[in-house]
């Protein structure tokens, strides 16, 4: 029994054949190519289509159940056979651990065909799991690493002992040779000599020590990463077997009545896990199997945030799992301009009877019973596939001394070479040159950039696109320095819609683009300058600058709150959060030691402007020190990754200056942009 909702379960508002329409323009389309004509096929979300979705919210937020895991919930308003206009539901994935769920979408047919394989394959991967999770928590592994940081404590005080030791040698030898001379002097030199080898002798001495206790310990933990990657890797294998059986299984309908397994329709090695359990193509599959015609649709987030799902926000087409189907489940939907008119978006007006939506209003629907044949009964298997994506460890670790990661400041200078004001074409105006690829005469000498103008470069990039133009901080023969834009990739991502990125824009407009490789990252959403080598040993030797921490970086953003300390020193270990990958969390028993320093640059209303120098390169590590309690505890303005909720047009994080000792001519090399917001 499929389940038709009324408007009426979903808005306060009552059709009005007379009234005039709302405005039915679309906020986003879903689209895809025809397989057989290539014609581009689309579905309008539109003010009608998400209205109706803020009701479904107000239903979810009335019941507690849905508020334990986020996920992606979806409407899709369609017209009957007869012209009434009705609402079908889905959630992706399962809800509350079931497929099936009364007053839903029921999920795209198939999964009993592999029922038995599934049961099997989710007990093992299950087994596998718990296995894990055991060798991860192995008490070894946590005595381990107490007495590893123990001895590291040890060795740093010893050899700052023996470093204030031998500088007072020194002094004491310089001081001999003056007052001293003969076997006087020799036997003098002798003493400091031997109070050096004790020295020796009394560092390595705690070394053999810590080798001693440290190695039965470390072969265990050792032994015990080995079987954790066997398991992970085989977990994975087993994961992917299942999910092939099932997209082979799984079978969706067009609306031309055509049938295709998600495998034929994806023919890849890589299915991404959950393909065919997302809202969309489970709405669009049901429609098409009971002859109904989809109008309208919008898909949001509801639960507990999650990378960059926010929850009541609105959502498109995921681009790994939806968009490849899209092409092939409107095929056969009717196309009209807007896909819209006054019979599919009727008029509303204030019902007589306003109400609110709880759970009670969705027993007010209508069930319509269809005869859409076995691919429109909804199955009772349930499917818990793609454990890969299941937290493994627990992800809430305690500091149970209070730290809050935040290190005093003694130095208000920020010391080192490497913090010296940028020496050489600094260009203080933002480095707007563009690349002069129509003339590669370099010139002597080679170093000199071609585009370095104190007010910025105008030349222009020979293409056709002006967005793909980019800015130019610094070229020379061997670097290319850029400005990059926010919401613009580093390097190629993974999926066909994820290539556009500042390496590929380069590497199709310059003759030499092919031996362009990105030394180092920034985020997408983040901007600021991208460094760029044009051949192998030049690229070698700046990644080598950037692992051994020789690269001096400047950052500025824009906390979206205020920030009570002025400067200090954030020390807070950084992994990647086990529950969802896209973001990185302090963890402070595993986490890698990320250290950023920090300087509030200005007060800006409810804002703060801060000046970033990171001491290591952790992924994310300046957004997670800033939004984490135990760093400043204020996301960054427009970080919505990573708790952020005050509007904002972009990420207001921006890597302002970049110092580094140039791989050819061996001189310091620093750069500097302005900072766009």
């Amino acid at each position: 029994m499929l389940t038709l909702h009324p408007l009426l379960d979903f808005t306060e508002r009552s059709i009005d054949e007379e009234g005039g329409s709302i405005d039915s323009s679309p906020s986003y389309w879903y689209e895809g190519h025809c397989p057989q004509s290539a014609d581009l096929l689309r579905l309008p979300r539109t003010r009608m289509s998400e209205e109706i979705a803020r009701g479904l919210m107000q239903y979810l937020a009335a019941d507690d159940s849905y508020d334990r895991e986020g996920k992606m919930y979806g409407i899709l308003l369609v017209e009957m056979p007869w012209g009434e206009q009705r609402i079908l539901k889905a959630f992706s994935g399962l809800l509350n651990g079931s497929s099936v769920v009364d007053g839903w979408v029921p999920p795209i047919p198939g999964r009993s065909r592999v029922a038995l394989e599934e049961a099997r394959t989710l007990a093992q991967l299950e087994a596998m799991k718990q296995e894990l999770i055991a060798l991860n928590q192995l008490p070894q592994r946590q005595e381990y690493a107490a007495l590893l940081s123990e001895f590291e404590l040890q060795l740093q005080v010893l050899n700052a002992r023996h470093r204030n030791c031998k500088q007072q040698r020194d002094e004491q030898r310089q001081l001999s040779s003056q007052t001293l001379a003969g076997d006087t002097l020799l036997i003098a030199l002798e003493k400091l000599n031997q109070e050096s080898r004790l020295e020796g002798i009394e560092c390595r001495q705690l070394k053999r020590q810590r080798d001693a206790i440290l190695q039965p310990l470390k072969k265990i933990v050792e032994a015990a990463n080995e079987r954790m990657r066997v398991l992970k890797q085989g977990r994975k294998e087993l994961s992917r077997q299942l999910q092939a059986e099932m997209h082979a299984a799984y079978t969706l309908v067009n609306f031309l009545g055509k049938s295709r397994s998600i495998q034929e329709l994806m023919p890849t090695n890589s299915i991404p896990t959950g393909t065919g359990d997302c809202c969309a193509p489970k709405l669009l599959h049901c429609a098409a199997a009971n002859n109904l015609k989809p109008l309208a649709m919008a898909e949001f987030w509801w639960g507990p945030p999650s990378g960059d799902k926010v929850p009541g926000e609105f959502y498109g087409a995921c681009s790994d799992r939806c968009q490849p189907l899209m092409g092939f489940l409107l095929s056969g939907l009717p196309q009209n301009p807007i896909v819209s008119g006054p019979k599919a978006y009727p008029a509303f007006t204030s019902s007589a009877n306003s109400k609110s939506l709880s759970k009670a209003s969705s027993k007010k629907s209508v069930n319509q019973s269809f005869n859409g044949g076995i691919e429109a009964r909804p199955t009772s298997q349930t499917f818990r596939g793609g454990l890969e994506a299941q937290p493994l460890l627990p992800t809430t670790h305690q500091n149970n001394h209070g730290g809050t990661g935040i290190l005093p400041v003694t130095d208000r200078s920020w010391g080192a070479p490497d913090a010296q004001p940028p020496t050489t074409h600094q260009n203080n105006h933002g480095g707007t040159g563009i690349l002069p690829v129509t003339d590669r005469s370099w010139g002597a000498p080679d170093a000199h950039p071609t585009n370095l103008k104190e007010f910025g470069g105008t030349s222009i990039l020979p293409v056709t696109n002006p967005q793909e133009m980019l800015p130019i901080v610094y070229e020379d023969k061997w670097l290319i320095a850029v400005n990059k834009p926010p919401d613009l990739l580093s390097v190629p991502g993974r999926y066909l819609e994820n290539q556009d990125s500042v390496l590929s824009r380069l590497q199709n407009l310059l003759p030499d683009g092919l031996e362009l490789t990105a030394v180092h990252r920034l985020d997408l959403a983040t901007s600021g300058i991208l460094l760029l080598a044009r051949d192998k040993e030049t690229s070698s030797q700046l990644s080598l600058q950037f692992e051994k921490r020789r690269v001096h970086k400047v950052y500025e953003a824009v906390l979206s709150g205020t920030v009570n300390i002025e400067a200090g020193t954030i020390a807070l270990p950084v992994k990647k959060d086990p529950k969802n990958s896209l973001v990185q969390q302090v963890n402070l028993e595993c986490g890698k030691p990320s250290i950023t320093r920090f300087q509030v640059m200005a007060k800006e209303g409810n804002c703060t402007r801060v000046e970033f120098l990171p001491l290591t390169g952790r992924t994310h590590q300046l957004r997670v020190h800033a939004a984490d309690v135990r760093g400043l505890g204020i996301p960054i303005l427009g970080d919505r990754l990573y708790g952020c909720r005050a509007p904002a047009n972009r990420l207001h994080l921006h890597a302002r200056e970049l110092s580094f000792e140039h791989p050819q001519l061996g001189s310091r090399l620093s750069l500097q942009v302005a900072t766009p917001f």
